[in-house]
């Protein structure tokens, strides 16, 4: 939607004068009202996105950036940055007047306004919502539009928070003339068979109808629609003009066959019917499985089906994930009919394909070989691979080989998977008797209770045991229900003549008399045993209350089982309870996905939830249970390396990080110490409360490696987008809240508990430390983020910082790779391809700001073609300074031209590699640079981006990375052009640049790297080894490789000042640049032997300091603000009176480490590796700390005159967290721990 400043029609001002001298009640009589209240509206989470709803009074409202996480009164719809908009779809009746309520978020000062549209005419902007968050209300009369109208809400002023709610209007009604008619189906596209009735809302008149352009008829009944139709209609009655005449047009949606449904596109709103052959409650609603004449497909629908029932159904037709379904509401899912649910189809001997999807198949002689994240995998009597995936558990033994499986056939990026509709379409020996069934099939039963058997194999006789022993034909006869009468282990076989007896059926049950605690429902994994049963009065106070219609409550009660959490969530619309209540809550075990993306359900994991059917207050204002500590002197430690390494097959806090989170969720939390190791972003802060023995960045920020993807990152939801911190920012109160999950993470929610202070850590942004030579080449490599000319998405401030960064950070780079560079208009989706006027915008910039005027080089791409922002356009480019490089001669290729080497020589200047093997991503862009004589090819490049790829802390492990496999594809596309040029000219200077969109050691880089190339990010120190940040996790994302003809040549920088920060810090895009000087010419130079170095604290003016060198001597002198050191170094001294004031972290990169403190008196050591080996002159540290791996290893001490001492160790006792003990120790210089 083009979005532009409207201005007040004189009409409309003339209105709303005369409506301050008309009273109201004069313009209209019988008017009705409505309000929209947001009840309908079910985004959930901190997102700011954009969609649309049917609301209250069957009006869709379409919104951009539009948050959920925020009410007035019950929910309400938060906006943020200026030009977000809310918009009706066209509302009948007429408006007269409107009203609606509003308020500010969060206390960042700045301008929130709504400007208010009636069919595109501004009717008054709101007044300015105050920045206590205190309701104002804007209210308009006279405003008396007639026919159908729509309502726009465009957010203007700042880019700060603004709430809207209760948006209520009146109809209009003419009191001499008849109301419009009105009719029960919107104008558009229905489902055939759609009937459609017409109404006024005068007494008395009566309706006229003309069909498609024929005469008038009187209306008499609904019209059944079954094609075309436009109608026009108006109302007449005695004594009034009649109503103005209406025209409602529709467009039928004809029923078509599945497989005619399936060839549609994406989007189309389709109609089919077939027979319902499996149904699964997933995420809230239900998937269901439908064909007819061998075709399926899946519907996604809330409407209440059984398989055998034949239906027809009107939605849209979506791709989820690669499988094939029609979202349709309710109640445009119609059973028309019963039959046989559908016979299983054998699949041929090719396998599962696209044309079994969504049909129910049967397979036969599936051996399973593994079972892992929820799949069972095997192969069938054709060698084919099969993925069996239950909806619900079930007892599939890997090893075993079945004789049949059936199911019904999914799909999930690319892989298709059979989906049992129950245990009895997993079948050993097909002449074996089937299962014995329970009902109820186990769980809590009232004492006398009964419980049914049952077998599918006709005739079978049932013979079960109540005393855990195996049932055989002389155990007892089951002639009709069981009465369980205590704690009972039913076990059961069906036995027929001629036939194999069944497996043992087992069941459990539980006669309810002991209370049931919250620790029982979440017990020591991560869906409860307890799902789906409904539990009494279990018993709790309420912790943190997220909204009205949902609480944590803990247990006051804590069991002596550390992996067991004492915290469970709490649905109740309405609850009306604070923190503090003690209640009984009544209700469903669920298990719940909070919040996430549209495929949570697949790839997240649920919070353990009570569905309450009934709250009993006991009492108010209880004192809290004491949090769970993390971090801090004596607070838990989370695991730092492993999230899971066995597949959920081990429930262990105290290796794995995602069984750690999970044994605390739901409880309260308090965060008491940490490191920030990242910038916030949406509202949550990664927080490092314990580090492990890796590596970390020269901020504290956690860094990603192979293996280890930093489970130690603790997230805090302030719920506040404003909230300032950068890396490295320290923790200095606590935050406190309740552990919680989404977005495929735990996160401890704060926004309504204690929300955490920082200090300021002291990072500040870099320059490069390359030492600019004359006759050496500087190549960067520079991600802008959706750059364009267009002001309104690329403000000013961001294109003067990039533009500062080329030339005061970067030092004007000869060559400079662009990625996400867009069109000259951005995301302005006109048609607009070249980047020209975002060139120029960028080369204007550095101009101004004293830098070389730059020429500039691109490949324009096809209109949409290219992924990224829609009608963005985005490209690779380069800035190339002409008064030290040009481009050697060539002709430019076109958006679909791709280059090749001919005869030595590229065919294209510049050009793009093999455009078509690239589709909807970034084409790499090759430009070939003549500089002092010499020749080097540049390609830059963007590969695709890592969307589709599940979240580390997901329900899948470990996670699927569905995006690798095509960047591992594209990367070997560009390394074979590579070796296209080196075949013809070994020694080209070859230099491929750009987002890699993937890390230093993944699949992707090594297909790139191959052979032929060498990446210099392996060349930088692991603590400046990052790129980018996301979600606390410092990593590698750009990268330049260079020809290993190059590789001892060139040195090579990141230059951080980005990724580590904020905008108010004054970061200009989400990537840092990269920076490479290159000699052509010349041999490899020896690196110069570092100097000796002194270190003095006095010229740091923060409180916390990281030195990373080796051999230096650190001087704390009386005066500096320094309170903290982390010393990563080895061969360390240290001298200066103010040691006594400072507390010393020794964290050694290397083993072996020696530091001396000179017999100084020292505040406090704390040893954080086993890599630390001695200490001298350590006789006057008042305290000493062993942490992490240096706790088993110990350290050796010397006094300064070399005599082995020992001091007393601080150490805390280990414990879960529900209390912890605090020991003593000493430490010798022999080592002994």
């Amino acid at each position: 939607m083009q979005l532009y400043k409207k201005h007040f029609s004189v009409f409309v001002a003339l209105i709303m004068v005369l409506s301050l001298l008309t009273p109201f009640s004069s313009v209209s009589k019988a008017a009705e009202s409505f309000t929209e209240t947001f009840d309908n509206w079910t985004q959930t989470g901190s997102s700011y996105l954009d969609g649309s709803f049917e609301g209250n009074n069957g009006v869709t409202w379409d919104y951009t950036g539009g948050r959920a996480s925020t009410s007035i009164d019950g929910k309400g719809m938060m906006f943020r940055d200026a030009g977000s908009v809310l918009t009706s779809s066209e509302i009948d009746g007429g408006i007269s007047t409107l009203s609606l309520d509003l308020k500010s978020d969060f206390t960042t000062k700045g301008v929130r306004q709504l400007e208010v549209f009636i069919n595109g005419e501004l009717i008054g902007t709101t007044p300015e919502a105050p920045l206590e968050g205190e309701k104002v209300s804007f209210s308009t009369e006279g405003i008396d539009v007639e026919g159908p109208f729509t309502l726009e809400l465009l957010k203007v002023g700042s880019d700060k928070q603004l709430t809207v709610d209760n948006i209520t209007w009146t109809s209009y009604e003419d009191p001499t003339k008849v109301s419009s008619v009105q009719s029960s189906v919107p104008a558009g596209q229905v489902a055939e068979g759609t009937e459609v009735a017409f109404s006024t809302s005068t007494a008395d008149a009566e309706i006229f109808v003309s069909q498609n352009g024929g005469e008038y008829e009187a209306y008499a009944a609904p019209f059944t629609l079954t094609e075309d139709t436009t109608f026009d209609v108006y109302a007449s009655a005695d004594g009034l003009d009649d109503s103005d005449v209406r025209t409602y047009e529709y467009s039928v949606v004809t029923e078509e066959s599945i497989a005619d449904v399936r060839n549609q596109e994406t989007g189309s709103i389709v109609s089919t019917t077939g027979t319902v052959s499996a149904v699964f409650n997933q995420g809230g609603a239900n998937n269901i499985y439908m064909q007819n004449d061998g075709v399926g497909i899946v519907v996604r629908s809330a409407a209440d089906v059984v398989p055998g029932d034949i239906i027809s159904v009107y939605g849209e037709l979506q791709d989820y994930n690669g499988l094939a379904q029609i979202a349709a509401e309710a109640g445009d899912v119609i059973v028309t009919g019963q039959e046989e649910a559908p016979a299983p189809k054998q699949i041929p001997e090719t396998g599962l394909s696209e044309e079994l999807e969504g049909t129910l198949v049967s397979v036969s002689n599936v051996n399973i070989a593994s079972f892992g994240s929820g799949n069972y995998y095997g192969t069938d009597e054709n060698g084919n691979d099969i993925l069996i995936r239950p909806a619900t558990s079930m007892d599939i033994q890997t090893g075993r080989t079945y004789e049949v499986v059936n199911g019904v056939v999914g799909e999930y990026n690319g892989t298709y998977q059979i989906v049992p509709r129950s245990v009895d379409d997993i079948i050993f020996d097909t002449n074996q008797v089937r299962p014995v069934k329970a009902n109820p099939a186990g769980g809590f039963v009232e004492e006398g209770g009964t419980v049914e058997l049952s077998s599918e194999t006709e005739d079978a006789a049932i013979y079960y045991t109540t005393d855990g022993s195996v049932p055989t034909e002389d155990s007892t006869l089951y002639e009709g229900g069981v009465t369980i009468t205590e704690n009972t282990d039913l076990r059961a076989v069906a036995v027929k003549e001629g036939m194999t007896t069944s497996d043992v059926a087992e069941f459990s049950y539980v006669i309810q008399t002991d209370d049931i605690e919250i620790h029982d429902i979440q017990a020591a994994e991560h869906f409860s045993p307890y799902e789906g049963l409904s539990v009494p009065d279990v018993e709790g106070v309420v912790t943190y209350v997220v909204s009205g219609s949902s609480f944590y409550m803990q247990s006051l009660t804590a069991d002596e089982d550390p992996r067991t959490s004492e915290g469970i969530l709490v649905y109740q619309p309405s609850h009306g309870l604070a923190k503090g209540d003690h209640v009984e809550v009544s209700g469903t075990v669920l298990e719940y996905y909070v919040e996430g993306y549209a495929e949570r359900a697949e790839t997240d994991l649920p919070v353990t939830q009570i569905e309450s059917t009934n709250i009993n207050e006991i009492a108010s204002d209880l004192e809290l249970p004491e949090p769970i500590v993390i971090g801090g002197e004596n607070g838990l430690e989370v695991p730092t390396e492993v999230i899971d390494n066995d597949s959920f097959g081990v429930f262990d806090p105290e290796e794995d990080g995602i069984d750690f989170y999970e044994s605390i969720e739901g409880m309260l939390v308090e965060v008491a110490g940490g490191t920030a190791s990242g910038p916030q972003k949406y509202g949550e802060i990664a927080v490092i409360p314990n580090k492990g023995d890796e590596v970390y960045t020269q901020a504290g920020g956690a860094i990603v490696k192979p293996g280890d993807f930093n489970p130690e990152r603790v997230f805090i939801d302030v719920d506040d987008e404003n909230f300032v911190v950068k890396t490295g920012d320290e923790l200095s109160t606590s935050a406190i809240g309740v552990m919680s999950y989404g977005f495929g993470k735990y996160k401890v929610l704060a926004g309504k508990g204690q929300k955490p202070e920082f200090t300021d850590g002291g990072l500040e942004s870099e320059s490069t430390t390359i030492e600019y030579k004359e006759d050496e080449l500087t190549v960067a490599s520079y991600n802008i983020e959706n750059f364009s000319a267009n002001a309104s998405n690329t403000s000013d401030e961001k294109a003067q910082r990039i533009a500062d960064s080329f030339v005061n950070d970067l030092g004007s780079p000869d060559i400079i790779a662009l990625t996400e560079v867009q069109d000259t208009n951005g995301p302005t989706d006109d048609g607009t391809v070249s980047g020209e006027g975002s060139y120029q915008r960028l080369i204007n910039d550095i101009v101004a700001l004293g830098g070389p005027e730059y020429a500039y080089t691109e490949v324009a791409p096809e209109d949409k073609q290219d992924g990224g922002q829609p009608g963005g356009n985005i490209r690779n480019g380069f800035l190339y300074n002409p008064e030290r490089v040009q481009m050697t001669d060539g002709e430019a290729g076109g958006a679909n031209d791709a280059i090749d080497v001919v005869d030595g020589e590229l065919t294209l200047n510049p050009g793009r590699i093999a455009p078509s093997e690239f589709p909807n991503t970034r084409k790499p862009v090759v430009a070939e640079f003549e500089f002092n004589g010499e020749e080097v090819i540049v390609v830059g490049t963007h590969l695709n981006s890592k969307g589709g790829d599940q979240p580390l802390f997901g329900q899948n492990q470990p996670p699927f990375l569905g995006s690798e496999a095509e960047r591992v594809e594209l990367a070997g596309i560009i390394n074979s052009f590579v070796q296209d040029v080196q075949a013809q000219t070994p020694d080209a200077n070859i230099m491929v640049v750009g987002d890699m969109n993937d890390f230093e050691f993944s699949e992707p880089l090594e297909a790139l790297k191959g052979e032929e190339l060498t990446n210099l990010i392996d060349t930088v120190e692991k603590e400046e080894r990052y790129t980018y940040n996301y979600e606390g996790n410092a990593q590698v994302l750009d990268h330049i490789l260079v020809s290993n003809n190059l590789a001892d040549r060139t040195v090579f920088d990141i230059v951080h000042i980005n990724s580590d920060f904020m905008e108010v810090h004054g970061r200009a895009s989400d990537h840092d640049p990269l920076l490479a000087q290159v000699n052509l010419t010349g041999e490899a130079e020896e690196e110069p032997q570092p100097e000796e170095k002194v270190i003095n604290l006095a010229d740091f003016k923060q409180k916390k300091v990281n030195i990373f060198e080796d051999n230096v001597r650190i001087v704390a002198e009386e005066g500096t603000k320094v309170e903290k050191v982390m010393v990563r170094g080895s061969n360390v001294s240290f001298e200066g009176e103010a040691l006594a004031d400072i507390e010393v972290t020794l964290h050694a990169k290397e083993a072996g480490a020696e530091y001396d403190f000179e017999g100084n008196e020292v505040k406090s050591v704390i040893v954080q590796h086993k890599n630390v080996e001695t200490i001298n002159g350590a006789e006057n540290i008042q305290k000493l700390k062993l942490r992490g791996t240096a706790k088993h290893a110990g350290v050796a001490l010397y006094d300064v005159d070399g005599n082995e001492i020992e001091i007393e160790d601080e150490k805390p006792g280990k414990g879960k967290g529900k209390g912890k003990d605090k020991g003593k120790g000493k430490h010798k210089g022999n080592k002994a721990a």
